[in-house]
């Protein structure tokens, strides 16, 4: 086995996650398209908070009793069923702020386990943002994903991966930072390589010495791009944090588009069962027309132009969430405390922020709207250009009293309307309230 590819010299020193640092990672794997290891990344602080972000994770996963969103467990090398979470995982609730240990030891004892979360920033705020922080030089610099990025989160002491060696989804590009404590070694083999030598066909043992090896402990980040297969190897308990840096083919792209359309066709009467039709003499148009009934924006518009339309769309949500896919859990959906219509006036003689580096997108939807891109939810509202100038203000990303905010708002517009509009952003995660 080699090791090629990125390799650098263990020190004590951290390695800055600045412009210059993810420019040195990019050229030592060649804009991404090799594998390679950057040692000692991590700063103490990020490693502890990672870690207790991700099982804050886990106890919304044990509470609400879910594997919706991607939550697997293996155990002995196995994935274990439904009934096996509900019997066995989910009664063990991870205590507040913890770093694991003492649940990990609950559920599993001395068994070998693994454990596959994703899309841990949906429901941690400090773990996206802190995220968002470390990657935003690399974006700034190379560009958001076409396909944006997501999460997965790999606990375990399994040994080699449970999903066994594998290639990723085209374009999936993954950069792992790895929060040990046990040191994890992946195992890659170049496409042209493996599939010529039939690996689909062979035992690992066989193919193991034709590998490449990445070895990386604690505080380490590995790349690797998507087309390499690959499988992880840790033998030792640890945790990984990976980012999916989705850069994905047109067609991938096109697929994401049209799925786009249905999401905006949200009316009650596309619950109804599709009628039957006899033959071919004479076609009912009726459902195309019921579909698009309450959508004469979209109906309206050639094909290529709603393409275009939605891409838009698309594209100023996906900034405005730093390149996140998933949309946070909104304030209501995990505070029964808390409505927008009934609590708006709570912003009022507070302090906000939009927090670094997240932006407020904006574009005129129609002469009377304004349609707003928060944390990638899409707010339409009545338009005034104060609200741009509000916009524009948060998006220093400095802290402001709501007061002073809507002051000259309030004097055209009712002051529970601006409340109102701060209590929308708040309630996407899109303004923090710092008091």
């Amino acid at each position: 086995m080699s090791n090629a590819g990125l390799t650098i010299a263990n020190t004590t020193e951290k390695f800055p996650l600045n412009r210059t640092g993810w420019e040195s990672i990019l050229h030592q794997t060649d804009k991404f398209s090799i594998p390679g290891v950057q040692t000692n990344v991590l700063e103490q602080e990020d490693r502890v908070n990672f870690k207790k972000w991700i099982f804050d994770v886990v106890r919304h996963i044990c509470l609400n009793k879910t594997n919706a969103y991607g939550f697997r467990v293996y155990v002995n090398g196995e994935i274990v069923n439904k009934d096996y979470l509900i019997e066995k995982v989910y009664p063990h609730i991870p205590a507040v702020d913890s770093d694991g240990s003492a649940w990990i030891e609950d559920v599993f004892q001395d068994q070998k386990f693994g454990i596959i979360l994703n899309y841990s920033e949906k429901f941690s705020m400090s773990m996206a943002d802190r995220l968002s922080v470390l990657l935003h030089p690399l974006l700034e610099h190379l560009g958001v994903p076409s396909n944006g990025m997501h999460t997965t989160v790999f606990i375990g002491n399994y040994g080699f991966t449970p999903l066994g060696l594998h290639q990723d989804h085209f374009g999936a590009n993954v950069i792992h930072f790895h929060l040990g404590p046990g040191d994890k070694t992946m195992y890659t083999w170049e496409a042209g390589l493996f599939e010529s030598v039939d690996g689909k066909n062979k035992v690992l043992s066989e193919l193991l010495p034709l590998a490449n090896a990445y070895h990386f402990e604690q505080d380490d980040l590995f790349f690797m791009p998507w087309d390499q297969y690959h499988i992880g190897q840790t033998d030792d308990l640890s945790v990984g944090l990976t980012v999916w840096f989705d850069n994905h083919s047109n067609y991938a792209l096109a697929e994401r588009l049209l799925k786009s359309v249905t999401v905006e066709l949200t009316d009650e009467n596309l619950l109804e069962i599709t009628n039957l039709q006899r033959g071919i003499a004479d076609i009912d148009y009726s459902p195309v027309e019921e579909i698009f009934k309450n959508h004469s924006t979209i109906a309206d518009l050639p094909f290529k132009e709603l393409l275009r339309e939605v891409f838009t769309d698309f594209k100023m949500a996906l900034f405005s969430n730093c390149g996140w896919t998933s949309i946070p859990v909104t304030v209501e959906q995990i505070s029964a405390d808390f409505k927008v219509d009934t609590n708006f006036s709570m912003m009022d003689g507070v302090r906000v922020q939009v927090p670094n580096p997240y932006q407020l997108y904006y574009r005129r939807s129609t002469a009377e709207d304004i349609t707003i891109y928060a944390r990638g939810a899409k707010i339409t509202i009545k338009y005034h250009p104060l609200l741009e100038d509000i916009m524009n203000r948060l998006n220093t990303n400095e802290i402001f009293a709501s007061g002073s905010l809507l002051k000259e708002l309030n004097e055209v517009w009712p002051p529970q309307a601006g409340l109102y509009f701060l209590a929308l952003l708040y309630n996407k995660r899109a303004l923090y309230i710092t008091d």
